[in-house]
Order: structure tokens, then sequence, then C-alpha cells
């Protein structure tokens, strides 16, 4: 017998637990693609947007940041947004800015943790259901024997087998993309703290060149 012969003889509860396999499926994919495309902070950039900010070419570094699909580079546009924030106003835009990127990241997740717990659940209520079916086509049948209330019971308890399948699959999946999502949240927040004490240097080093000398005047 095929699995896919076995698995019909689960039952209807068969049915949603193929559709939550395939969003698990749908969400890791998805995951994987997007955490391969995230990479590491863009030091060539970040050292341009610099350079920009020293030469006092603000909207320029703020239109090369928006060329850029890194999330480093929308956390760095954020902070440039205001242009006279003051350090303490920086910091809280680049916690907001992280928290964003972070929550964009644990967007698709709820669905596999939802999938995680219901899937076991949706695989009992099947099996109930089948053994309810078998005992009624016993108490309706006046040759039932044992191998009848077996085989009727090993058929229920194959919603049971894929639920709990599909909800390992999904608890694996989903504490995979979290402990990613962790790494990722102190890479960001990391790179945010530095790029904000940066930012303050900067700017510091830009005002007081700005200064004219004193007894620079005759």
């Amino acid at each position: 017998m095929s699995l896919w012969h076995l698995l019909i003889k689960g039952g209807i509860a068969v049915f949603p637990l193929a559709f939550f396999s395939i969003l698990v499926i749908a969400v890791v994919l998805e995951r994987m693609w997007t955490f391969s495309h995230i990479g590491k902070a863009p030091k060539e950039l970040i050292r341009r947007v610099e350079n920009l900010i020293t030469s006092g070419e603000w909207q320029e570094a703020i239109r090369l940041l928006d060329e850029s699909t890194s999330p480093f580079a929308r956390v760095v546009k954020a902070s440039l947004m205001r242009k006279h924030a003051s350090q303490q106003e920086i910091a809280d835009i680049l916690t907001l800015a992280c928290d964003a990127e972070i929550s964009s990241m644990t967007r698709p997740l709820p669905v596999l943790g939802t999938i995680g717990n219901i899937a076991p659940f949706v695989g009992l209520f099947g099996t109930v259901l089948g053994i309810m079916n078998a005992f009624n086509a016993i108490a309706n049948s006046q040759t039932a024997g044992l191998n009848v209330v077996i085989n009727g019971i090993a058929e229920a308890l194959i919603a049971t087998a894929a639920g709990l399948a599909v909800g390992i699959i999904a608890v694996i999946s989903n504490n995979w993309c979290n402990a990613w999502v962790e790494r990722y949240r102190l890479e960001l927040e990391r790179f945010s703290t530095e790029w904000s004490y940066r930012l303050d240097d900067l700017l510091t080093n830009r005002a007081n060149a700005g200064k004219e000398p004193a007894g620079s005047k005759a």
C-alpha cells in the first residue's frame, strides 16, 4: 500500500493536515529565502554615507540609503530623517527602526506556531471520528470479527500519526526560525548602537569644524 493510499484511509482530518503541511513548507522556504538575502551590514555603503554626512550632503546620504534593500540601510536612514535630533532621540529612533525590522522578520512565524499547536488535535479528532465509524460499522455488521475491529482502529490512528508528524515539523521549523531571528536581532541592535555613537561623532566633528578657531580674527 502506497503512502498516499495510507493517508487517504486516515479520513477527513487528513485533508486539513495536508493543507497545514503545505503552509509549513511555504513559510519555511520563504523564510529561508528571506534570511539568505539579508547578509551583513554593508560596510562600503556605510562608509559612503559617513563621507556624505561629513561633507554636509545629508539628502544625498538619504538618497543613497534608499537605493539599498538592506535592513541595516533602512535603520541608518531612520536615524537621518531628523537632522537636528539629539543623541537620545536618535537612539530612540534606532530602537524603533530595529523593532520594525524584527517585526517584519517574525510576521509569518505565528503560522508555524499555530500549526504546531493544533495539528495533533486535528489528528486526534480524525482518530475519534474514525473509531466511531469503525464501531458503527461493527454494530451494523452481523459477521464482524476481531480483524475488522483492528483494521478500523488502525486506519483511524493514521490521522493521529499524520497530525503528530505535521505538528512536530511545524514546531521544529518555528524554533529554528525564532533562533535565527534572535541572532539577527542581536546583530541589528549591536549595529544600531555602534551607528548611534558613530553618527554622534560625525555630527560633533562637523560642528567643531564649522566653528572659527579662537584668535583667528585680528
